[in-house]
């Protein structure tokens, strides 16, 4: 039986799904305005600052909107950091690196080559040549995942999910079109004219959602994405 003179705490702030899509929707044209003000004005210097700072900006504005609906976030995003999470991340990881090797040649089989993906590993490669541009570059990969994780799965995927699961009949469905939905912002994130690229991010993203769902720890999934940037770069430097 409670008892009524103990206090109870309060439930905690909800993020309804709205404000979830339109924080990523102004994520996406804030990092593309200040991506595009420093390569104006700083020229080709301005790339590896773009690289770093884009990624941070990405996690940055969903973090200051969860911190001020005074929102948990370690609780929120389920965070949990332990030597065996990381392992199973990089280990999950190689599998959608498999995945989208896979994904990207019927890609290009059905749409043709991306200039989109060219030209950024090009970039890649020529910022990779210094040893002071390949740790940018290798900085940058590795914040993509940690970033880009809690922007899209960590925030937008656990939003939708709880949002879903209020009225849906099955809760366990819910995660469904959540899963579905990042994938897609995740996907856009990625643009790409040819469609290539945003259809590739776009399968990696159902692939990474399910592993943040099914191990239901945000840096799993981080160490996921983290691991599959890592393998192309090592592949880039190659000269594959």
């Amino acid at each position: 039986m409670e008892n009524p003179s103990q206090p109870q705490s309060p439930p905690e702030p909800s993020v309804p799904a709205w404000e979830a899509l339109l924080v990523i929707f102004v994520t996406f044209f804030i990092s593309i305005f200040v991506g595009a003000a420093f390569i104006i004005f700083l020229g080709d210097a301005g790339q590896e600052i773009v690289l770093i700072l884009g990624e941070v900006m990405i996690l940055l504005i969903p973090l200051c909107y969860l911190l001020n609906k005074k929102i948990h976030i370690r609780n929120y995003v389920k965070i949990n950091i332990k030597p065996a999470q990381l392992l199973l991340g990089a280990g999950l990881g190689g599998l959608v690196f498999l995945l989208s090797i896979v994904v990207d040649n019927l890609l290009v089989a059905v749409l043709g080559n991306s200039d989109a993906v060219q030209q950024s590993n090009t970039t890649i490669i020529n910022l990779s040549t210094s040893p002071f541009g390949l740790i940018v570059v290798a900085t940058s990969l590795i914040l993509a995942g940690v970033c880009e994780e809690f922007a899209f799965r960590g925030f937008l995927q656990n939003a939708l999910t709880r949002s879903f699961q209020k009225n849906a009949k099955n809760p366990k469905t819910a995660v469904i079109p959540a899963i579905v939905i990042s994938a897609l912002a995740f996907g856009f994130f990625h643009f790409d004219p040819q469609g290539v690229y945003i259809l590739s991010a776009f399968i990696s993203g159902l692939a990474l959602g399910y592993i943040y769902y099914r191990t239901n720890n945000y840096v799993v999934a981080a160490m996921a994405h983290a691991t599959v940037n890592v393998i192309v770069l090592v592949l880039l430097m190659m000269g594959f």
